[in-house]
């Protein structure tokens, strides 16, 4: 009971941040445009009729990625820096001692708040990618069809950092916790880019320094496997073509087992900041 009072606290105090109106304001500017050049676009690719069919779905299932990709790192910023003061802040600001002498374990506190800022994340990155996919559907008659296990993964991915930013925030300062959650996320990002590219290559060091960073922070697998799920490579070849693959494209796609793994690490994150908070001197 108490748990889940700290986690309602938590989602109203997260619905009050300027960050989140800041972020959601400039999501709706975000959508509009992409409507409007989802339109456009797809309506001239309808009208080429030089291009395969296959390369006009293509085409449409790399842009509906572009969207989910836009909407994906806009949610994992917002894990990161919401949740990177949420317990240094308090211990900062000297609020943390009007709850923790009250009958509240102190591993209440940090789950209560991961839960509350959990289910923040759950519902912007859902709402938002469930737009994105109905503006492409409704502009261009294309629905993936395993829709509902990438959004699943896109969400996981925001809590997996969301855990990383929560035990940044047990040990330093919002702005270290931040900053350091933040070069993680961008490390696994450009490590999984240089796996793409080692993969298209078939240069195995590269691959390699992907599968390494993945197994640090596992953040661009998730993004990689939901965006296998909403568009798998299409082979090129039938029709004579190079399979390349576009820029959004999953060239190899990580093992299911993957997900297992990133389940496990949000655990062992979460246990690691209950642990180190319940110790802190405060």
């Amino acid at each position: 009971m108490k748990l889940l009072l700290l986690a309602s606290f938590t989602f109203q105090e997260a619905l009050r941040k300027k960050a989140l109106y800041a972020s959601t304001a400039l999501t709706l500017v975000f959508l509009a445009l992409y409507a409007v050049g989802i339109h456009y676009s797809f309506q001239d690719i309808d009208n080429n009729t030089r291009l395969p069919v296959i390369v006009r779905q293509a085409v449409k299932g790399e842009m509906l990625l572009a969207g989910l990709y836009v909407i994906a790192n806009v949610g994992a910023l917002l894990a990161i820096f919401m949740a990177a003061g949420a317990i240094s802040n308090e211990i900062d600001s000297g609020t943390i001692h009007s709850i923790v002498p009250k009958p509240v374990g102190r591993w209440e506190i940090v789950m209560g708040k991961w839960l509350g800022y959990a289910l923040m994340l759950t519902a912007y990155v859902g709402i938002t990618s469930a737009t994105a996919i109905a503006i492409v559907y409704a502009l261009g008659g294309q629905l993936p069809d395993n829709t509902l296990g990438g959004l699943a993964l896109m969400v996981l991915k925001s809590l997996l950092l969301l855990s990383v930013a929560m035990l940044g925030s047990t040990l330093l300062s919002a702005i270290a916790a931040g900053i350091i959650a933040f070069i993680l996320y961008a490390l696994s990002n450009v490590a999984g880019m240089i796996e793409q590219m080692g993969v298209l290559i078939q240069n195995q060091t590269m691959i390699n320094i992907g599968i390494i960073t993945s197994l640090v922070i596992p953040s661009d697998v998730l993004w990689k496997l939901a965006a296998h799920l909403v568009l798998p490579a299409i082979d090129f070849a039938a029709i004579g073509l190079p399979s390349i693959g576009g820029p959004f494209t999953t060239l190899n796609p990580p093992s299911v087992w993957m997900v297992v793994y990133s389940v496990a690490y949000i655990a062992a994150m979460m246990i690691a900041a209950m642990v180190v908070f319940q110790k802190r001197d405060l």
